[in-house]
């Protein structure tokens, strides 16, 4: 899964030129995210209709239909792997009209130790977190679905990560990385006039290792409260 990741660009302009986007008119003052987190707001891009790319704030969880029902034990999705987009109506449908991307130029992955197996960690043993980016230190695109949801007065845009297998940078580490679009890829992913299912499906797949770096850090960033430059310096 992907859980946290980390956009550090000093300003909202060096995203904007990245994406070729435009803020969104109800964008709120970005900053830089060093510990992104589940049920916050974070930087993501969504096409209109007339193909403009928009910077937005998207609340990460996707609240599926289901999850609204009353009594529902079912909760907000911040997640949605590559192989359920197939196979569910309901994300397929999102995958040909309700494409964004999470801005991103790093993301956090824990890896257990090797002797524990699928075995709960003793009392007192934590994981070791790494933070995963590209070599050239590229602001990247996380491949995204999104939903509006009502609440009361208020329509929120909501949103979940997709993830696929791991390359083999992050097999030692996790099971599962996310999605990260190329430039063609991307392309055609914020194309709202895009509606081929088997190409789109053929982009969720693992980012070439080759490209890509990680680097054991603190176990402060376990703390979604704490969002410091401290948490990128590796250890």
């Amino acid at each position: 899964m992907c859980g946290r990741f980390t956009i550090t660009a000093d300003k909202v302009d060096f995203i904007l030129k990245r994406f070729q986007a435009e803020l969104a008119p109800d964008f709120r003052d970005y900053k830089p995210r060093y510990n992104a987190a589940p049920a916050q707001f974070v930087p993501g891009i969504v096409s209109k209709e007339d193909g403009k790319r928009y910077l937005t704030n998207v609340f990460w969880g996707l609240t599926p239909p289901w999850a609204e029902k009353e009594g529902s034990k079912f909760s907000t999705q911040i997640n949605i792997r590559d192989d359920t987009v197939a196979r569910n109506k309901f994300f397929r449908a999102l995958l040909l009209r309700n494409r964004c991307v999470f801005v991103a130029d790093g993301f956090y992955e824990w890896q257990a130790p090797k002797e524990s197996g699928k075995k709960p960690l003793p009392k007192g043993v934590r994981k070791t977190p790494h933070r995963i980016f590209l070599k050239d230190n590229e602001i990247f695109p996380l491949a995204g679905l999104w939903r509006m949801k009502e609440e009361g007065k208020k329509s929120i845009l909501t949103g979940a990560i997709i993830t696929t297998g791991p390359n083999e940078l992050l097999k030692p580490i996790h099971n599962r990385m996310p999605v990260i679009l190329d430039d063609k890829a991307l392309k055609e992913w914020l194309d709202p006039a895009y509606e081929d299912f088997d190409k789109l499906k053929a982009y969720l797949r693992p980012f070439p290792e080759s490209k890509m770096k990680a680097q054991v850090v603190s176990t402060a960033v376990n703390n979604a409260r704490i969002d410091s430059p401290e948490l990128i310096r590796p250890v």
